[in-house]
């Protein structure tokens, strides 16, 4: 899901956690996994997603890098 960094700061990180075991919110750019859908778009609007997401990501990049036909990925 990509989304403005301002919008992603209030979806939880299940990474964080406090000692308490209670969720803590995404922390945008100040992640490592944070990842930017355009670098070359900047300011507010731009937009970025979670890299944790892996194998969702990918098949995005795959499907958007040319128009041929893919094989269906398998988990």
């Amino acid at each position: 899901m990509q989304l403005c960094e301002s919008d992603a700061k209030f979806k939880y990180c299940p990474l964080l956690k406090t000692r308490e075991d209670k969720l803590k919110f995404c922390q945008g750019s100040m992640c490592m996994f944070w990842r930017w859908a355009n670098p070359a778009v900047t300011g507010a609007d731009a937009e970025g997603f979670c890299g944790a997401a892996g194998p969702a990501v990918l098949a995005a990049a795959f499907t958007a890098a040319d128009d041929s036909p893919k094989p269906p990925i398998e988990d």
